[in-house]
């Protein structure tokens, strides 16, 4: 019960009522009221109607209502393997869209989840419950801002919806997707970005009051003024915002236009999220990529440099290699931020790239998939130079061929480098480090992922966690279940901080997407170049990225493991202790709990230490009890071997099931001997399964001297 109440105290399940039972009796445990019930017998187990009706009295929602049956209805057969916190986001957002028509209200909606939790899947299930409530009326509209975007939830909304999902589009003079139920378009498409035919497309083929539904996707990246006037002319609609960072504006003495509202304060706009679900939250639960944070930082940074001083060095302009005047520096002062952008350092890149090759070749080898977020198009032509070189060299020195296209530059358009993004996500032979300034900050799936590196500095958290949200998707065909995060500007500090942005300048036009950094790659005016100084990249530690007083914080990896440890150390003092705890399956499963609880994951520092061939007992024991560690099959075979004379004394069947336990550890570890799907297996269940252990007395007490001689 005490599991059970922790998930219903979690907010990212979303449940309102928890059953607990030993199999004879129940009890129950009541979020709404903190009411704890029980043991009752399982003929008083409430049934579905008593359930519904209790719901709807806690929430306020009819459910008698024909709006109501949007609660009711299954996921789309395309997509009906949803995992539990995309069904606890669709309910969410269906009880505000219910109690806002209740209270004849204007439904608006905010989900936040974290890049790589599947908000587009999301989005096809809640259009497609919608639908099948009756509650499309009129067509749904799913609006990006990038043809990536797009494409990706054509694919999702196509499988579900078929032909009824259409991209909108211009075709033969019409919209190719006036016949269709869900409209896929971007700003662009709608003329929502073009000054000139403002909305052009949007006023030529859909009138007011178009759409049943609007779904925002990465509402963070406002056009500032520019995608409100599709909400704006369909006041009536659903209007459902998703990102991973919903955007704040900082307070101005000027009052911000309406549109400037609707567009760039998520949360005033939609409201506050009805359901979160957190990077940290997804990588507890195994869904996305681990991160290990490696900080470094270059001497040179820590220096200040003043414009007499600059001129003093009869500096060159970089790109056209001309002395520079006073006129031509902006400022009095240039400090670390302004390196690579307005100030270039000759050896700070060269000495950057060769640490960074270095640490690729120590963590997995070079030829890894890799995106590094430079400050402008110059940086990156030379941060490309740099690891090409390094790449050539070290090819040489293995003596193999250098495989196509290693380092890139990625600035969009097809000859500037975004026609590589696709080997980057799919092939294995070439396309492997992706130098950009922002291009592939948002929307682009690139699985396979292995690291970020940020060379730039930052002010925008947005950008940050939309840029580190590239690497947090799992790859299984190349195991990738972790991802670097290499550090060299301190960008790392803005975990944990507020997506607040400042409002747009006046007459700016206001293309500040991220916020806080309006660099946007271009080159302006002419900038320096001094020579002549000493870069040492020093480094700075190893975190991991976890949850401390509600916000993101690295936490270094040594402080880390020892607070995991002292943790188990505090359940169980000694080795012999700590096996009687394994053991017992309830206690084994309460010493996790309560790790995820204080927002440590076992699983997180073991694929940081490199041992995930390891079952957690080895793990735990190892670094907890100075315990000789083996590898699952390992400890699996020695289990058959050294137990050869017990299997002698017993039925050929039992000895039979037994025996293959240990085969199934060395592949899957406890959890593999926990799970009903255990007396699946087929040389269990032809042996006898269960029945076959009765022979040597209960079964449970049986499996449990077995797992005592396993980890022994």
């Amino acid at each position: 019960m005490q599991q059970a109440k922790g998930y219903a105290d979690c907010k990212r399940f979303d449940a309102k009522y928890v059953f607990s039972t030993n199999g004879h009796l129940y009890g129950e445990f009541d979020f709404v009221t903190n009411y704890q019930n029980g043991p009752f017998d399982f003929p008083q187990f409430p049934a579905h109607q008593e359930l519904k009706l209790r719901y709807a009295k806690d929430t306020g929602i009819d459910i008698e209502q024909p709006e109501a049956a949007m609660l009711f209805q299954a996921d789309s057969p395309a997509w009906s393997q949803t995992r539990y916190y995309q069904d606890a986001a669709i309910r969410a957002a269906f009880e505000k869209i219910i109690l806002c028509q209740q209270n004849n209200e204007a439904s608006r909606v905010l989900l936040t989840l974290a890049t790589g939790a599947g908000k587009t899947v999301i989005a096809t299930n809640l259009l497609w419950r919608l639908s099948q409530a009756g509650q499309l009326p009129k067509p749904a509209l799913f609006l990006c801002d990038r043809d990536e975007l797009r494409g990706q939830a054509y694919s999702k909304l196509k499988a579900a919806f078929g032909d009824n999902a259409r991209i909108v589009q211009t075709e033969r003079g019409q919209n190719a997707a006036q016949n269709a139920r869900i409209h896929i378009a971007t700003y662009q498409t709608l003329g929502l970005d073009d000054e000139e035919g403002f909305a052009s497309f949007l006023s030529e083929h859909y009138g007011d009051d178009a759409f049943s539904v609007i779904i925002i996707d990465e509402c963070h990246r406002s056009a500032w003024g520019k995608w409100s006037e599709v909400l704006k002319r369909n006041p009536n609609a659903i209007h459902i915002g998703l990102t991973a960072t919903p955007r704040k504006l900082q307070e101005n003495k000027n009052k911000n236009t309406e549109d400037d509202e609707i567009t760039a304060n998520n949360r005033q706009y939609f409201g506050e999220p009805v359901y979160e679900y957190t990077l940290i939250q997804a990588q507890e639960d195994g869904y996305l990529a681990a991160c290990e944070i490696v900080k470094r930082k270059a001497s040179i940074d820590s220096r200040t440099f003043t414009k007499q001083e600059i001129l003093s060095a009869n500096v060159k302009a970089i790109r056209t290699g001309k002395r520079l005047a006073k006129e031509d520096l902006t400022k009095e002062e240039y400090t670390g931020k302004d390196f690579d952008n307005e100030l270039f350092i000759d050896l700070r890149t060269p000495k950057m790239c060769e640490d960074l090759f270095q640490l690729l070749c120590q963590n997995g080898g070079p030829e890894q998939k890799v995106i590094i977020f430079c400050t402008r198009e110059i940086h990156a032509d030379r941060v490309t130079q740099h690891m090409n070189n390094l790449y050539t060299r070290w090819c040489k020195q293995q003596g193999q061929t250098p495989k196509d296209h290693y380092a890139f530059k990625c600035m969009g358009g097809p000859n500037n480098g975004s026609d590589m993004i696709e080997p980057l996500r799919g092939s294995s032979e070439r396309a492997f480090i992706a130098c950009t300034v922002d291009l592939l900050e948002a929307g682009v799936d690139i699985e396979r992922l292995n690291a970020v590196v940020f060379f730039r500095y930052l002010q925008s958290a947005i950008k940050f966690y939309q840029m580190v949200g590239r690497g947090t998707r799992i790859h299984e065909e190349t195991k990738k279940y972790k991802f670097w995060l290499y550090d060299y500007t301190d960008v790392t500090s803005l975990f944990g901080t507020d997506f607040i942005t400042k409002p747009p300048k006046p007459g700016s036009g206001g293309g500040n997407l991220g916020g806080g950094d309006d660099n946007d790659g271009s080159d302006g005016p002419a900038v320096a170049e001094i020579a002549g100084q000493t870069v040492i990249i020093n480094p700075q530690g190893r975190f991991i990225l976890s949850s401390r007083g509600g916000r993101d914080t690295p936490i270094p990896v040594d402080e880390y493991r020892r607070e995991v440890m002292q943790r188990v150390l505090s359940e169980a003092h000694n080795l012999d202790d700590f096996r009687a705890l394994w053991i017992e399956s309830p206690k084994r499963r309460q010493l996790i709990d309560h790790l995820l609880s204080d927002n440590f994951s076992p699983d997180v520092i073991r694929e940081i230490d490199q041992m995930n061939d390891f079952d957690l007992y080895d793990f735990f024991g190892h670094h907890g009890y100075h315990a000789r560690a083996l590898r699952r099959p390992e400890r699996g075979m020695l289990y058959i071997q050294n137990n050869q004379s017990w299997f002698n004394t017993m039925d050929n069947k039992a000895s039979i099931v037994l025996q293959v336990i240990g085969h199934q550890f060395s592949q899957g570890g406890t959890d593999a001997l926990e799970t009903p799907a255990l007396w699946e297996v087929p040389t269990i269940r032809q042996a006898g399964g269960l029945d076959s252990l009765r022979t040597l007395g209960a079964p449970a007490q049986v499996m449990h001297e077995a797992k005592i001689r396993l980890f022994i």
